[in-house]
């Protein structure tokens, strides 16, 4: 998180890419044809083909924590310590998303295989799940995300998951195809996380749609809200990319650019609001990643726009991937890496690490619970109040769930 700013903004053609990428080398690909500039397609082209390489080779280039991010909003800075609590082996991964069952279980969204428990004492097949999130004992809801090409029908959809069985509730690329709400020229969806309120409705945030449905268990879908695009600045991805002398399709990008919102995460208040967190896409700003706020009884809102969907934080965070309450009313939000999704791309001495911010939302300030935890994709807490996060998530052989201590 950096210092809370009041600029922020964005659309982009393929959105939400990064978050189902089941391979490193498709992020490269994503930031670029996230972007509604024109781009250099030959200079980008040539870099890509250079990062996908390095991908393929060395994968512990994105394990590296490298820099930690020192800013000045931040305090009680902690990078996370050890624990004898890890569970590392059994993962396909990637990794998207984690959650508690009533009866303690910690659940893993395991997008290669499907909904597995921490213990490994029972596990459902459903390849491509990004959230799953329990309505009682053995029932719950769960997404299925995007699992190819940007704009491709790949079976997105929200399932009711019963016994072990999964069932397809709504098919959420239809309702995009029909309807398309934020109105962007690609049709795209990419469900990335869910909320149950009960064994009757459910909210989904689709990250490549911008927006966030209800969604009863008829399969009728509600628009609650739709998320704008900001104009965001450049200057981190041209950092990241070496410019004045990086690829010229980057560097020749004007200061400020639009960005899409990318919303990845909900978590319902104590005061009964949803907040939205967002990633933003292309060009993978610093400090430009919005919460928003958004009342219980709004329907088809667009954010921004009037009291019902308002920011909570406007700016402040980086490539926010994940959100929770704790039971004191606590917010945590979770930044995949300080430097940026992009980060991820360009490797060894770029990656900062991911962050897990504790916020006062009466207050609205934040400190810092831990850092420097690479790739960094979700937390939950246990029944008995622990905190769980993933590290390393999005790589195969090296994913882990392990308690922050």
């Amino acid at each position: 998180m950096s210092e809370l700013t009041s600029e922020n903004d964005y659309r982009n053609r393929t959105r939400g890419k990064f978050l189902i990428s089941l391979i490193f080398s498709c992020l490269f690909l994503l930031l670029i044809s996230c972007s509604d500039s024109t781009v250099n397609t030959a200079e980008t082209a040539s870099h890509t083909e250079k990062l996908v390489s390095l991908n393929k080779i060395d994968h512990n280039s994105f394990l590296s924590s490298g820099n930690f991010s020192g800013l000045a909003s931040k305090t009680n800075k902690s990078p996370v310590r050890s624990s004898q609590k890890i569970k590392s082996e059994g993962f396909v991964s990637p990794l998207f998303s984690l959650t508690t069952a009533p009866n303690g279980d910690i659940l893993v969204a395991d997008a290669g295989a499907g909904i597995i428990t921490l213990d490994g004492t029972d596990d459902i097949p459903l390849p491509g799940v990004t959230d799953m999130s329990p309505i009682g004992r053995g029932s719950m809801w769960a997404i299925k995300g995007l699992t190819g090409e940007p704009g491709e029908e790949t079976g997105q959809a929200l399932y009711r998951v019963s016994q072990g069985k999964n069932r397809v509730i709504a098919d959420l690329f239809a309702f995009e195809q029909e309807y398309n709400p934020d109105g962007a020229t690609l049709i795209d969806s990419n469900p990335f996380d869910v909320h149950s309120f009960d064994g009757q409705t459910a909210l989904v945030v689709d990250a490549a749609g911008n927006d966030l449905l209800r969604i009863d268990n008829q399969g009728h879908i509600e628009v609650v809200a739709v998320f704008p695009n900001e104009l965001v600045s450049t200057s981190n991805v041209k950092s990241l990319v070496g410019c004045p002398m990086g690829p010229a399709g980057i560097c020749g990008l004007p200061d400020e650019i639009s960005a899409q919102p990318v919303p990845t995460s909900i978590a319902v208040g104590p005061d009964g609001s949803y907040y939205i967190g967002e990633l933003k896409g292309f060009p993978a700003p610093t400090g430009e990643s919005n919460i928003w706020r958004i009342s219980p009884d709004a329907s088809d809102v667009m954010c921004g726009a009037g009291p019902d969907c308002m920011k909570a934080f406007d700016g402040g965070f980086t490539s926010i991937i994940d959100m929770s309450f704790d039971d004191q009313g606590n917010l945590y939000v979770v930044e995949l890496d300080e430097n940026s999704w992009f980060a991820l791309e360009i490797g060894s001495g770029i990656l900062a690490g991911g962050t897990i911010n504790k916020c006062d939302l009466e207050a609205g300030t934040c400190v810092e619970v831990a850092s420097g935890i690479p790739i960094l994709t979700a937390i939950t807490f246990g029944n008995d109040g622990t905190l769980w996060a993933t590290r390393n998530a999005l790589i195969p052989g090296a994913a882990e769930v392990f308690m922050v201590e």
